[in-house]
């Protein structure tokens, strides 16, 4: 699959060169591109992620310096059997995605193609470090949890491309991280008896050091207004650098247990990372999400409410 790609553009840029007039810009003489450095270099986009500045969360920041690094291998390579400028090309727009400090979600196994054990293993992995994250990795072991993300991408796509020592490198470097991760990451994670109702709670009043921000449903936007809650929970904890600050996610009774539960946990990684972004040091933060198990305001199942789509933050 990646060497049709290469040929293709391979081919492109030979006709390229040989059709235009002598002064044109071709990837042979790309400004500021060296041809045995990179010959493929206005084909495939590899370079434009080299010498930005990250400045978003550390996490984030992580992310942009491994993927450079990864996209750098893979297209610097051409000399060799294992070049890839397919692959080079995703890394490097990885990188840029996290330069902008936006989601960069690892390769999924169903997007590469594996074998089924291969795909098992992949995504049994691929759990261990969504579950490092829900713990609190991102914010807590920050570069650990990055340079785990990156060493799985590594390893899943060498795996598909046939490079055994490859792929074990990176397996091994991920593995070592993610045990890294998971002695720092610990937010708690509800464990949720699914046959057991759901108690009712009194509807909870927002004090002075407890603020409730409220979200659309089945998502994890805002409902009009509530961002600036946040942002005023974000400037009590700045103004007050001695307390510790307790997240809780919650959602409502509409809909699936398991997948409210979930729901919640989003929301609540979303309050964490902008808390952070603002200054917050995450080790003052502890985390969980409750799901639909513990409403705010009373309801019976399958009702939707408003004031349970929440995540309230409490400030001690």
């Amino acid at each position: 699959m990646k060497a049709k790609g290469i040929i293709v553009g391979a081919g492109l840029a030979v006709a390229v060169s040989m059709a235009a007039p002598a002064n044109a810009i071709t990837p042979f003489n790309v400004p500021g591109t060296d041809f045995w450095d990179h010959p493929f270099g206005s084909v495939f986009d590899t370079r434009s992620g080299l010498d930005l500045e990250a400045n978003g969360i550390a996490f984030n920041q992580g992310l942009y310096a491994g993927y450079v690094e990864l996209s750098e291998d893979r297209s610097d390579a051409w000399l060799e059997a294992d070049w890839d400028f397919v692959d080079g090309e995703l890394f490097n727009h990885k990188a840029r995605t996290a330069y902008k400090n936006s989601v960069v979600l690892p390769d999924a196994p169903m997007d590469r193609e594996l074998t089924e054990e291969q795909a098992a293993t992949f995504q049994a992995a691929l759990e261990r470090l969504r579950t490092g994250f829900d713990r609190g990795g991102r914010y807590l072991a920050p570069q650990d949890a990055a340079f785990a993300q990156v060493k799985y991408d590594c390893w899943i796509e060498a795996t598909e491309d046939g490079r055994a020592g490859d792929a074990e490198g990176c397996r091994a470097e991920f593995e070592s991280a993610m045990a890294a991760v998971e002695a720092q990451a610990n937010y708690a994670l509800t464990e949720i008896d699914y046959t057991t109702p759901a108690p009712a709670m009194a509807a909870a009043t927002p004090s002075q050091m407890q603020f409730i921000a409220l979200f659309n449903f089945d998502s994890t936007n805002y409902a009009p207004g509530n961002e600036t809650i946040v942002r005023e929970a974000l400037d009590a904890a700045l103004a007050n650098p001695d307390t510790s600050l307790n997240i809780v996610g919650h959602a409502d009774r509409s809909g699936p247990v398991a997948y409210n539960q979930t729901l919640s946990e989003r929301r609540a990684n979303r309050v964490i990372e902008e808390l952070v972004s603002g200054g917050v040091d995450p080790v003052r933060i502890s985390g969980e999400a409750v799901g639909e198990t513990q409403p705010l305001v009373p309801t019976a199942d399958g009702v939707r409410e408003e004031g349970n789509r929440a995540v309230v933050i409490n400030l001690q």
